[in-house]
């Protein structure tokens, strides 16, 4: 029997490079600079697609990730773009910047990946490293999404995937009152149902499925 896949496996792969940035992303950072916001954040870097695209913007970018394939596609991409490259390796319950180091924050698709009370920490740091009045933009999964219930639950809204690409990963499903509680202390800003139809290949013989998520804009009081 193999072990299952890791995000560091995952992200050996090419295929989980991304290049083009969230949308949803495209228009609040649009909003940060008007408002002169500089030093931003992206926990959960990956291969570095929104390093890229804010640094371009005009911001400056720190990032972190605790994958270090994910790291390394991240170095290179940087290195073609001719970009800093201001990359640490840290995870998402320990991150390893001063308090009310940034202006605004970010994460894509990755804080549905370790169980709540650890979300929850990644919650926390989140607001301990945002100077008051910073923002922070992330997507997570919701509980319509397709990935919903397969698998193994290992406590409420919380599986190990047995099928997709990211079987053997563990996801966890927010609902709405759940996302609320989980950014308890901030002020949400926006928050809004992202669902679209996608096929997959992967041991899924091609049939579509729905992906939902929520995408939420918070912001740290003062």
């Amino acid at each position: 029997m193999t072990d299952p896949p890791s995000w560091d496996d995952l992200l050996a792969d090419p295929r989980f490079h991304w290049k083009e940035p969230d949308a949803g992303l495209v228009a609040v950072a649009a909003r940060w600079l008007a408002e002169g916001r500089e030093r931003v954040y992206d926990l959960g870097c990956g291969a570095g697609r929104h390093m890229a695209y804010l640094q371009t913007m005009g911001f400056e970018l720190t990032g972190s990730d605790i994958s270090p394939n994910g790291l390394t596609a991240c170095a290179e991409y940087m290195g073609e773009a001719g970009l800093p490259s201001r990359i640490v390796r840290a995870d998402m319950t320990a991150i390893p910047f001063a308090d009310e180091s940034f202006d605004a924050a970010l994460s894509t698709n990755v804080l549905n990946h370790n169980p709540r009370a650890l979300l929850q920490l990644a919650a926390v740091e989140a607001w301990r490293t945002l100077r008051a009045g910073g923002e922070f933009y992330a997507t997570v999964l919701n509980a319509w999404d397709w990935r919903y219930g397969s698998g193994e639950e290992v406590e409420l809204d919380t599986f190990v995937l047995d099928e997709g690409p990211e079987a053997g990963i563990l996801h966890h499903f927010f609902g709405e009152d759940d996302l609320r509680r989980w950014l308890g202390d901030f002020e949400i800003v926006e928050l809004r149902r992202e669902r679209g139809e996608l096929t997959l290949s992967t041991k899924l013989d091609g049939r579509a499925v729905v992906r939902d998520a929520w995408a939420v804009c918070a912001r740290r009081p003062g």
